[in-house]
């Protein structure tokens, strides 16, 4: 939730999802209470508990790295948003993301949300400037985090709809509308997939079918982050399509 993309104007894209792990509402899962848990501390706090619980035993031990990984992730993303992801600070903070999201793993290799997260990770890398050697080799690390995501999972949106962003990115349209269909398949009000949709269809300046994919993403997430990003694209959709023609210079 944290890209942007310019189609000829200004529209907030949800390139690759960051799990954070918590769901809206009463914690339903195991992660979920040890994160409602561990939101009673703060800061530095914070950190020397998950820190201490960290070199436990799984499962806590898996979460608090997890949780450690999220922490330098939001940095890293901080950092970025001033500086590109080719700032220093910014990739430190994904070394770090990366080496504890990998110990959640480590500790637990059913985990999927920091198997998402290490392919967002690698995602976000591939956007350093680099060689073309250098920028395939990353998206190649971010689509096997995906994959081994899927292969715990086959049905996990999270990790779906980043895989299909990916090949978005790749010009694969084909490929990308295959791995939103995959989601809807199982959830038809899945609000990402649907504005994943939305943005392959702006891309290719079919307004009214990506407004209309827009629209269910908003009516499926009416108070989340992709509902308002959904709301604010159809405006920006809308004031393009009802600006004036330009006159033809002769």
């Amino acid at each position: 939730m944290r890209r942007y993309i310019a189609l000829g104007f200004v529209l907030t894209m949800l390139a690759s999802v960051l799990v954070a792990g918590c769901k809206d509402g009463v914690p339903d899962s195991e992660l979920d209470m040890f994160i409602a848990r561990t939101a009673e501390f703060e800061g530095q706090v914070l950190e020397d508990t998950l820190r201490a619980i960290a070199t436990g035993e799984p499962p806590f031990s898996a979460y608090a790295n997890f949780l450690l990984g999220n922490r330098f992730y939001d940095a890293a993303n901080d950092s970025a948003t001033y500086g590109g992801w080719n700032n220093a600070g910014a990739q430190a903070m994904l070394d770090s993301a990366e080496a504890y999201f990998s110990l959640a793993v480590a500790a637990d290799s059913t985990f999927i949300e920091p198997m998402v997260n290490l392919g967002s990770v690698w995602d976000d890398r591939s956007q350093a400037m680099g060689s073309r050697q250098e920028y395939d080799a990353r998206i190649a690390e971010a689509k096997k985090f995906y994959e081994l995501a899927l292969a715990v999972d086959p049905t996990d949106e999270k990790a779906r709809c980043n895989l299909g962003s990916l090949y978005l990115r790749q010009r694969r349209g084909s490929d990308a509308m295959a791995e939103f269909q995959k989601v809807l398949d199982d959830n038809p009000e899945s609000a990402l997939a649907h504005y994943n949709i939305a943005i392959m269809f702006a891309e290719q300046k079919i307004y009214r079918e990506a407004i209309r994919e827009w629209e269910l993403a908003s009516k499926y997430d009416p108070d989340g982050d992709i509902g308002d990003r959904s709301r604010e694209n159809i405006k920006i959709v809308g004031d393009l399509m009802s600006a004036p023609t330009p006159p033809i210079k002769e």
